[in-house]
């Protein structure tokens, strides 16, 4: 560990220790050194260690990606301002310690900075960029690294700090301020995982495809032995051409594990285009599959580029193959064969190159049989099938799915906390709407809870957002005991049981009569 010194007119000042953070210097307040000193920009440099030796970088103007670096050698004194100084010197015991920012008693990240991405946004419209070495500026004006269209972000809000730690999310005096995981902070040290709120903004901070420990690509979550294994198998394939057809039951995940695909493959720096054939009229699929020109039919005022033509030398998912109409079947499979399309009203054909990744939670086979499917298509398109297990069979993701929720939903409601029986409560039902039920009941009870969730918020929230609350084993002689333990009170023999009020009203009727 190194002490940085500050002098003026060659007077020592202060001292101040670079752990495995960052230092900021400048003339504003807040800054770990600060110098009085018009010369000095109110944020002018970071000092942060990198391969093997310190290096202030110039954060005073401009994008970080032309920030001048200057090593700071031991024993050398570096000009800063009119009239300081900055000198490095080896730490000694006599040496008082200065005043640790809190980031210095986290644990060290899990990856280093350049294994992480800032995600800004979802699905095919999210941004990914990289951290790399330098530090990343967001905010609302143009000079920023990430730049934000949001009024309650300010114009120069936050800054990403690589640094031996890992990433140090710095807020800039931003008016609205910058929160962790729901937590309001000035520095933190973020982590693969990790979300940050600007304004109305959420930043995720993730593994990058490309840089992921061991190969692994982006993180899904997952502790499943059968779900794990479908992770495996994803990185298996990714850079294979071949198209992949996702199949498994609504809400298990099909979309995330076709940009998973899509991210650990070598396509990841080009589109991830996403087409749900289900949910367009049939008068449309058609123009988005492939395209349109001006006039092609009433109300084509503009050419139009289809999702082929969009996903060039990236991925291509159609969610819901199955409820594509037969004569665009056909024109699927000759894309599929030739490499061409051609768009509605075009007399010439346009080379594409597209990775096809495609899901149903229907029984392809069957639809063969049935005649609703081509059978030469769907020999094209399951080349490398993928099946996804519903979430009843995979019960150990429930408890990472809700911490995974609980801390997606912290910057909205608050932190939230799962008692055991909610948590055995969530285990035991049977989701037949799978991951994206849990997400909905979670939050639904989150909402009605204030601080813990317990199991009576949960069947509250099946009732709701479930549609039904599944049959439990609560004997009679159960609701007496609770009803005598709570003196009667049957608000309080409900939460007991884990049950609503209006269902032990429900059984002590049908006990009566």
């Amino acid at each position: 560990m190194e002490i940085f010194e500050l002098y003026r007119a060659g007077t020592l000042l202060t001292r101040h220790e670079l752990g495995a953070r960052t230092l900021e210097i400048g003339r504003a307040f807040d800054c770990d050194i600060a110098v009085e000193d018009p010369e000095v920009a109110d944020r002018h440099w970071v000092l942060v260690r990198r391969h093997g030796t310190v290096v202030a970088l110039d954060v005073s103007a401009g994008k970080c990606q032309r920030s001048i670096a200057y090593p700071l050698a031991l024993g050398r004194s570096v000009p800063l301002g009119r009239d300081h100084a900055l000198r490095r010197t080896p730490a000694c015991e006599d040496v008082p310690p200065s005043r640790e920012p809190d980031t210095d008693a986290l644990p060290r990240a899990p990856c280093s900075a350049s294994d992480l991405q800032v995600v800004v946004g979802r699905g095919s419209d999210a941004r990914r960029i990289p951290v790399l070495e330098l530090p990343l500026h967001v905010g609302r004006s143009a000079d920023n690294d990430v730049r934000l269209f949001d009024a309650a972000v300010s114009g120069r809000h936050l800054r990403l700090e690589p640094c031996e730690a890992g990433l140090i999310a710095r807020d800039l005096g931003s008016r609205n301020g910058t929160y962790v995981n729901g937590v309001q902070v000035h520095t933190a040290l973020v982590v693969d995982g990790t979300t940050i709120r600007v304004g109305r903004t959420d930043l995720r901070i993730t593994a990058r495809s490309d840089r992921a420990q061991g190969g692994e690509g982006p993180r899904l979550v997952a502790e499943s032995s059968s779900m794990l294994e479908v992770l495996r198998e994803v990185r298996r394939i990714a850079n294979l051409p071949w198209p992949v057809l996702i199949t498994g039951e609504s809400g298990t995940g099909k979309e995330g594990i076709a940009l998973s695909l899509h991210e650990s493959s070598s396509r990841h720096k080009h589109p991830f285009v996403a087409l749900n054939a289900g949910g367009l009229s049939r008068e449309l699929v058609e123009s988005e599959l492939f395209g349109h020109e001006r006039g092609a039919f009433t109300g084509a005022a503009n050419r139009h580029r289809g999702v082929f033509e969009q996903a060039q030398h990236g991925t291509l998912f159609m969610d819901e193959i199955g409820e594509l109409p037969l004569d665009l079947q056909a024109r699927l499979l000759r894309v599929l064969e030739t490499g061409e399309i051609r768009r509605v009203g075009g007399e010439a054909p346009l080379r594409v190159d597209v990775r096809l990744v495609c899901a149903t939670h229907r029984d392809l086979r069957a639809m063969v049989v049935e005649g609703t499917f081509r059978q030469d298509l769907f020999f094209r398109i399951a080349r490398l099938p993928v099946q996804l297990p519903a979430l009843r069979t995979r019960p150990e993701d429930v408890r990472a799915l809700v911490r995974h929720f609980l801390a997606e939903i912290a910057h909205e409601l608050g932190p939230r906390s799962v008692s055991p029986e909610a948590l055995a409560r969530l285990s035991s039902h049977a989701w037949p709407g799978n991951v994206r039920e849990l997400r909905n009941v979670l939050c639904a009870a989150a909402a009605m809870a204030s601080g813990c969730i317990e199991a009576a918020d949960i069947e509250r929230a099946l009732e709701r957002v479930g549609g039904y609350v599944q049959a439990r084993e609560i004997t009679p002689d159960a609701v007496q005991r609770a009803l005598v333990e709570c003196c009667g009170n049957q608000a309080a023999a409900a939460r007991a049981l884990g049950i609503p009020r209006s269902t032990l009203r429900d059984r002590l009727r049908h006990a009566a009569g």
